[in-house]
C-alpha cells in the first residue's frame, strides 16, 4: 500500500530554515541565521493534517529543543492531528569516520536521537551510513556502526531505515553492499534529488527500488514549472518496481514550498493511480 506523507524539510523554509544542534549542554541552538517563519514546527501536524497528509518526517535539526516537555507537546501536536511520525531523520553524525573516538561519539549521538525518536512516539529513525569516501575499510566501519544502532532501536522499539545520501552510500553498490552485510533488519529510502548525484539518475534508481520501503520523492522544477517528463520518468520506475510504502513529497527550495509539494501530489497520484 502507498502513503503519502510529509518531511520537515519539505518546509524548510517556512520553519524559518532554521538548523538546530545541540551545544555542550544539551541545548538546541539556532546555526544559521534566524528567517522569519511562518509556522512553528508544533504546527506543522495539524498545517499538514489540513492537507490530508497523515504521516510525517521530522529532520532532528528542526527541533527547537529537545526538553522532555516539549517533546511531550510535540508527540501531543501529533496525535491531536492524527499524524504518525514515521520517521526521525538523523542528520548529524558520520557512521564511517576513520578516527576512533568521533565514530564512538557520532554512534552514542544517534543513540540519543533514537531515545528522543521514542519520545516522540516515532516509528522509526532514518540513519546515514557516512560521510568517508567508499573505501573497504569505510564500509566496514559503517556496517558495524549501522549494526549497532539497528540493535539498540530495537531494543527499544523503533524500526531503522537508511538512504542513498552522503558519500559512503550514495552509489547503489556500495549502499546494497553495506545493507548485505549489515545482516539486520534495515529498510531503505530511496531520495530521487540524491540519485541523480550519481553518474546515471535512473540506473541508480533501477538498482534501489526493489528494496525500497520509502521514499523521498523530488521533482526539478524551473521557477513555478515542474520538469514533467522527467518526474514521470521517475515515477514509471516506482511503478515498474511494485514499490509499496511512503513517498514523502519534497521541493528542494524555499520558495512557494507548499504550493510545489501539492503539484507533486498530484502528479504521484495520476502516475500510481492514487486518485
Amino acid at each position: 500500500m502507498i502513503e503519502l506523507a510529509i518531511s520537515s524539510w519539505t518546509v524548510h523554509g517556512v520553519l524559518g530554515a532554521p538548523w538546530y544542534l545541540p551545544d555542550a549542554s544539551g541545548t538546541m541552538v539556532n546555526t544559521k541565521e534566524p528567517q522569519p517563519a511562518e509556522l512553528t514546527l508544533l504546527e506543522l501536524p495539524a498545517f499538514v493534517a489540513a492537507d490530508g497528509f497523515r504521516l510525517l518526517e521530522i529532520c532532528n535539526f528542526h527541533l527547537p529543543s529537545i526538553a522532555d516537555d516539549y517533546l511531550a507537546e510535540l508527540r501531543q501536536a501529533l496525535e491531536d492531528s492524527g499524524v504518525t511520525l514515521v520517521n526521525l531523520l538523523i542528520d548529524t553524525g558520520n557512521l564511517s569516520a576513520a578516527d576512533d573516538a568521533a565514530r564512538r561519539a557520532d554512534i552514542e549521538a544517534a543513540k540519543g536521537w533514537q531515545d528522543i525518536a521514542v519520545k516522540l512516539g516515532a516509528k522509526g529513525v532514518r540513519l546515514d551510513c557516512g560521510t568517508e569516501a567508499p573505501s573497504p575499510g569505510a564500509i566496514e566501519r559503517s556496517v558495524q556502526a549501522l549494526r549497532e544502532l539497528i540493535d539498540y532501536g530495537a531494543s527499544i522499539g523503533l524500526a531503522s531505515t537508511t538512504e542513498n545520501w552522503r558519500q559512503t552510500s550514495v552509489e547503489s553498490e556500495n549502499l546494497l553492499r553495506i545493507m548485505g552485510a549489515v545482516d539486520r533488519p534495515l529498510n531503505l529510502c530511496v531520495d530521487f534529488g540524491n540519485a541523480s548525484k550519481t553518474s546515471d539518475k535512473y540506473a541508480t534508481m533501477r538498482a534501489l527500488l526493489p528494496r525500497a520501503t520509502s521514499l523521498h520523492c523530488k521533482g526539478n522544477f524551473a521557477g513555478d514549472t515542474l520538469d514533467v517528463a522527467e518526474f514521470q520518468r521517475s515515477l514509471s520506475l516506482v511503478r515498474e518496481a511494485n514499490f509499496s510504502g511512503h513517498i514523502a513529497l519534497i521541493y528542494d527550495g524555499t520558495d512557494k514550498e507548499w504550493d510545489k509539494v501539492l503539484k507533486l501530489r498530484s502528479h504521484v497520484e495520476r502516475e500510481l493511480m492514487l486518485a
